[in-house]
């Protein structure tokens, strides 16, 4: 089956695997500084290349978002593909492990599992909501150890608990990113903080009254959750690369139905113009069929023009 393929490679090979597959704007993004050896490197890289291999370099390449994971040295990027599966690539030491997913099966464990966190745990042992002044939220992350101890022991209880969840994470905050691939610009991010037997999460966008929001939940509740926001995240992004693949610059299908609403609509108008055809006068055939005519030549130009994709404005 397809999720069960798995490849591993290094830096240097990827690197060099997504230049010969002709993405070379992408190798370029993973690694700057490429060390182009001899020829003759490459092209032992492109003759051992399997088909499999060729595989996961076609849909990283192609891929246009990702997800990425940060875990110390450890990184974990999940790339889309389609609606329903996803590359997940596991990056350690330059070396690079790559595999399918689909994405309607369960990986919220895998995802806890590569933080290290004991995914057993169902129950949130904390059950706290806290607010902290964003001012508050700055100051501990530029103070020294010191510091942060004797704000843990002036600080509320609450407080108290987030700030020591702070300090064992080595005074950093985790971060989930949401990238657009083709700009490497972040598009959104989860931040949270793993604590004992619980995780906080920071609500950074809905600050109330200068407050930062932290909500302690499960390490299960929290990566469902996760798990929910990378799958929606993807496949939305996927929906939207298909709509737009499929909106053709030309299509004579949009000019012909633009083309036979329009004359239906003409002929409706003659009928009406037949209704009153005793009234008319001598030569009012003429005018009838001139406006015909007229109306069926300007029916023409515009549907050629509907053939055209419409522009978007955003």
């Amino acid at each position: 089956m397809r999720e069960e393929k798995m490849i591993q490679l290094s830096t240097e090979e990827l690197v060099g695997s997504l230049k010969e597959s002709g993405y070379s704007k992408k190798a370029k993004l993973l690694n700057k500084k490429i060390n182009d050896k001899s020829r003759k490197r490459e092209k032992i890289i492109r003759e051992t290349t399997s088909k499999e291999v060729n595989s996961f370099i076609h849909d990283i390449g192609k891929s246009a978002h990702y997800v990425r994971f940060v875990n110390r040295e450890e990184e974990l990027w999940i790339h889309s593909i389609d609606n329903q599966t996803a590359v997940f690539e596991k990056v350690h030491q330059s070396e690079h492990i790559f595999r399918y997913q689909l994405l309607q099966k369960d990986f919220s464990n895998r995802l806890g599992e590569f933080y290290g966190l004991d995914m057993k745990v169902e129950e949130d042992p904390a059950k706290i909501n806290l607010g902290m002044s964003s001012e508050t939220y700055d100051m501990i992350h530029a103070i020294d150890e010191e510091g942060l101890d004797r704000m843990i022991e002036e600080e509320p209880f609450q407080i108290s608990l987030f700030l020591k969840a702070f300090k064992v994470n080595g005074q950093k905050i985790n971060q989930i990113t949401y990238v657009n691939g083709k700009t490497e610009q972040m598009e959104d991010a989860i931040l949270f903080i793993p604590a004992e037997g619980y995780i906080w999460l920071i609500n950074y966008e809905n600050v109330n009254n200068n407050q930062i929001i932290a909500t302690s939940s499960s390490f299960k509740k929290f990566f469902k959750g996760v798990q929910l926001s990378v799958v929606d995240y993807l496949t939305s992004k996927e929906n939207k690369k298909i709509e737009k693949k499929d909106e053709k610059f030309f299509s004579l299908k949009r000019g012909f139905i633009f083309y036979w609403k329009s004359n239906v609509f003409l002929l409706f108008s003659i009928l009406l113009f037949l209704l009153n055809k005793n009234s008319w006068a001598t030569d009012g055939d003429s005018y009838v069929w001139l406006f015909g005519i007229q109306v069926e030549a300007l029916i023409i130009l515009l549907s050629f023009i509907a053939c055209l994709r419409p522009r978007i404005l955003e």
